[in-house]
Parts: structure tokens; C-alpha cells; sequence
């Protein structure tokens, strides 16, 4: 039977110290929402953690930093495929210490997930930043939220790369928060989207999504990512394609949840 538990009751750091202690080779899988991290145990040294797109250390740090609750597993004697790092208890004690120091240094400064941000770039003086702060510059007036602008990222990451621009004024908190959109509750009427893998909404709803900042183009219609057209006159109605229908499982007339994908 594998180890598995709630966060609420343990830390992510304490889990960890104990597999190292048991000198326990296995598979830790760690989950909160759509977040996901694997951890690789080799008796009871770390040699793979991945965490989104981070690897390694990085993904080891990001890791600590994002799972403050959530679940856990422990799958005894999995084996990582290709390790590529070793970090035993005293490491990850250092590691640990140095990830809660950046994180209290940034936490301050940092917006709540829904707070509308605002860019405000000037060019009188050169700017030195990473290509993460000015790929955030150029989507905050789109995006303008901390929850949206961290789809796909890691939010560790992001967090420590938006710290430095909210610091330095060339990103504002405006105290204003971004209301979550609701799923909409639409009929499904089989059609022919110009895209399979598009669905057709009324422009209406579309519209509201966009204006509270919730929306980039892609709707989530029973767990299935689509790109979304947006046209006049649908009504409480989602036009999809037979394939889109038969791949969600869902049929003509059947009412459906629709809701900006996060």
C-alpha cells in the first residue's frame, strides 16, 4: 500500500525528510489543482524532481515553494528514467532554508492571484531584464492577473521574475481585483466549425469574458481544451463539430458547462 496523505496535515518538506530518513527509493507525486511535481528517490537521496517545465534543482525549489497544500503519494521502488542530480538530507536542508528566504523577500510585494496589474514602460534609460520580465511586460495589459499570466508557467518562477518589476515601478498593483468568470451553462447544437478543434460561442458571453480579463481564446468544455470563435446571434447555444462532440462525449441538445480554460 503506497504512503500517501493530505498536505493540511504535513508539510512538503517533513514528507521528504521522512523518505530520506527511511532511505526509501521510490516515486513522490505531488498535487493541488493543476499543479503537479514528481520527486526521485534512490535510498532516500533525491535524483530527479520535476515541477511544470523545471527540472532538477529548479524543479526541486519550485516544488517547495508551491505546495503549501494538496496531495501526496508515494509510489515505493519507482525509478526515475534518466536521474540527473543527487541531493541528500543535509543539501535539501540548505535548499529548503535558501527557497523560504526568496520566498519571504518577494511575498510583500507580490499581488494577489486576481489583482489587475498595469505596465508602465518608459525607454529614457536602457533596461536590463530577462526575457521572462519582458515577455510579462508585453502580456500584462492582456492578461492582468496573476492567475492568468502564470497559465503554462511555473508560478514560483514567475513570481520571482515579477517581484523585480513590481519593485522597480515598471509593473503597478492597482487594488483592483478580476472577478473569476463563471462557466456558462449552454445547449450544444452539432455544427461545422471552421476548425475542428474550435467551438462557436455567442459573441456576447465572449465579449463579457474578455472584458473582466478571463479570456485568451481558449474555452474548456468537459475537461477538453478548444479554441474559440466567437459569433453573433447563438444565443444560449455552443456550436461544435461532430468529432468535437464525439470526443467530449457529449450529444445534440445535451446542456453543457463552458468556461474560459485556465
Amino acid at each position: 500500500m503506497p504512503l500517501a496523505g493530505d498536505l493540511a496535515g504535513f508539510s512538503v518538506g517533513e514528507v521528504i525528510l521522512f523518505i530520506m530518513s527511511e532511505a526509501k527509493t521510490g516515486h513522490l507525486v505531488l498535487k493541488q489543482d493543476a499543479a503537479e511535481s514528481s520527486i526521485f528517490f534512490d535510498q532516500g537521496v533525491i535524483v530527479e524532481a520535476m515541477h511544470g517545465l523545471s527540472h532538477g534543482t529548479d524543479g526541486l525549489v519550485s516544488t517547495l515553494a508551491t505546495f503549501s497544500s494538496g496531495q501526496f503519494e508515494f509510489r515505493e521502488g519507482e525509478k526515475a528514467a534518466a536521474p540527473d542530480m543527487r541531493v541528500d538530507a543535509k543539501q535539501f536542508a540548505e535548499l529548503a532554508v535558501q527557497e523560504k528566504a526568496e520566498t519571504d523577500t518577494i511575498a510583500p510585494v507580490l499581488p494577489d492571484l486576481d489583482e489587475k496589474l498595469t505596465a508602465s514602460v518608459s525607454f529614457e534609460e536602457p533596461l536590463s531584464l530577462t526575457p521572462l520580465q519582458w515577455l510579462l511586460l508585453a502580456q500584462i495589459p492582456g492578461r492582468r492577473t496573476l492567475r492568468h499570466l502564470s497559465e503554462g508557467r511555473d508560478l514560483f518562477a514567475l513570481k520571482k521574475a515579477l517581484a523585480p518589476l513590481l519593485v522597480q515601478g515598471l509593473v503597478r498593483r492597482t487594488g483592483e481585483m478580476v472577478e473569476t468568470t463563471a462557466a456558462e451553462r449552454l445547449v450544444v447544437v452539432k455544427g461545422y466549425t471552421r476548425e475542428e478543434e474550435a467551438v462557436e460561442l455567442d459573441s456576447e458571453i465572449v465579449a463579457r469574458w474578455r472584458e473582466s480579463g478571463v479570456f485568451s481564446g481558449r474555452v474548456t468544455i468537459e475537461g477538453h481544451v478548444f479554441a474559440a470563435l466567437a459569433k453573433q446571434g447563438l444565443g444560449r447555444s455552443v456550436v461544435m463539430s461532430v468529432p468535437a462532440c464525439r470526443l467530449c462525449g457529449v450529444h445534440n441538445g445535451q446542456e453543457v458547462s463552458v468556461a474560459p480554460a485556465r
